[in-house]
């Protein structure tokens, strides 16, 4: 019997080259120029946050093929727990769209506070904007 997969869209530290990547190693990325629809913030702590409620711009990021029973390691370290109003990440699916209008639905971590969407990221991509502080290397 094989594991059941479930797809998981990432947008900060857990993409390629990223300092948190190491989490999604041993996961298949089955795709990178990806984006969702919303906005992406600076929390000012070396990770970003996504709201969808609050615009329409593309928030790059990529896609995971993960174990679901491995989901739950995914959730501590974004700091969610089901029914738990004082998560930090909320796990939602949401709609993923590629260069080719396809359209997949993915699990993703969004911004459970609203006090800590303070600083909109420009552009809405967490590597590019780390770039354009200089900073090429992993924070």
């Amino acid at each position: 019997m094989g594991l059941l997969n479930v797809l998981v869209f990432v947008y900060g530290t857990l993409r390629k080259q990223q300092i948190n990547h190491y989490m999604m190693k041993n996961y298949r990325c089955i795709a990178e120029d990806v984006w969702v629809y919303g906005k992406l913030y600076d929390a000012g702590a070396g990770y970003p946050f996504l709201a969808l409620n609050r615009g329409r711009e593309k928030v790059r990021g990529e896609i995971f093929a993960v174990p679901q029973s491995e989901l739950y390691m995914l959730d501590e370290f974004e700091d969610y727990t089901p029914n738990d109003l004082n998560s930090l990440y909320v796990r939602v699916e949401v709609e993923v769209y590629d260069n080719n209008n396809n359209t997949t639905k993915a699990f993703t971590y969004v911004c459970n506070k609203e006090e800590m969407l303070l600083h909109e990221i420009e552009g809405h991509d967490w590597a590019r904007f780390l770039g354009n502080l200089g900073t090429n290397e992993k924070i």
